[in-house]
């Protein structure tokens, strides 16, 4: 089989290509990026992958010709624009070059509520690809992965350096599901390469990790890697806002408020829970990544 990944860059979509290049079942890969630089060596080295310039942005630069199935990764944008619209834009293009291709298999990662039309802040760009991509080929499957362990990447030299880290999600004690990127990765690759005919199209299915994690949890998970107790530091709803404020852009930060909100207790994902397909669980734990982490720093 012939599989193209776009975009190729985010971990999600390494995490896959690293899993299809070590089955069994030996298909061919194609990445494609943006920037070519940013091809891994340890895929530059296998035979079996290639490596193309890029960019979902730009339609007259996307081929899919020759896939069995296309895995589709359509990262965050890190400026002011509107989200939903270039996120609609980005997913026409998609669709146009799935069709004019004739690719018979489209995978999306989607997002843990992308079955609301509105509430959920951020997650309104992944409610946007679904329905933009729902019908862009013969067989649709989305992934509607729980929230990132690798977003807490972020907080592994405050960690180190400082002993304290931030958490978005309260009350602390609040578990919600969290899944590795690997096992979104290990996922994406079964129902790539898989001919197995679908339940429905699109298919879908949420991906949550072993089991609910805490702020707490996160905390405990923290303090066994990091080899020495850690400090939780929560920011209370009404402190969303500036918080986020300190990274992104005051449009930006207000979607991920929104997004935030949406999940947690009083949030329409939380309050107003909608039949969204079947529920798999990856196998890795929260703490197994942090540990990886603060070993590889």
């Amino acid at each position: 089989m012939h599989i193209t990944v776009a975009a190729a860059s985010p971990r999600t979509a390494q995490a896959t290509i690293r899993q299809l290049l070590a089955d069994a079942s030996a298909p061919t890969v194609k990445g494609i990026y943006r920037n070519l630089s940013r091809v891994p060596e340890e895929f530059k080295a296998n035979p079996r992958f290639e490596a193309v310039q890029g960019d979902i942005e730009d339609a007259a630069t996307l081929d899919f010709s020759g896939s069995d199935a296309v895995f589709v990764v359509e990262p965050p944008i890190g400026d002011e624009r509107d989200t939903v619209k270039h996120t609609r834009d980005v997913s026409e293009n998609i669709k146009g070059a799935l069709k004019k291709a004739g690719v018979k298999r489209l995978v999306l990662l989607s997002s843990v509520g992308a079955q609301y039309s509105e509430g959920t802040g951020e997650i309104l760009t992944n409610h946007t690809s679904e329905v933009v991509l729902k019908d862009a080929a013969p067989e649709v499957i989305f992934i509607r992965a729980s929230y990132f362990m690798n977003t807490w990447i972020e907080s592994v030299d405050t960690v180190k350096n400082e002993g304290f880290f931030y958490s978005v999600v309260t009350p602390s004690d609040f578990a919600w599901p969290q899944i590795a990127v690997e096992d979104i990765g290990e996922e994406a690759t079964k129902e790539l390469l898989s001919t197995s005919p679908l339940k429905a199209s699109p298919y879908i299915f949420e991906l949550h990790g072993p089991r609910f994690y805490s702020s707490i949890d996160t905390q405990k998970a923290f303090s066994e890697a990091a080899g020495k107790e850690v400090e939780l530091r929560a920011v209370p709803k009404e402190g969303l806002l500036e918080f986020f404020g300190h990274f992104l852009g005051p449009v930006r930060a207000q979607t991920y408020v929104d997004m935030t909100l949406g999940f947690l207790p009083g949030g329409i994902i939380y309050e107003d829970p909608q039949p969204t397909g079947d529920v798999r669980k990856g196998k890795t734990e929260l703490v197994d990544v942090f540990k990886a982490w603060f070993k590889d720093a």
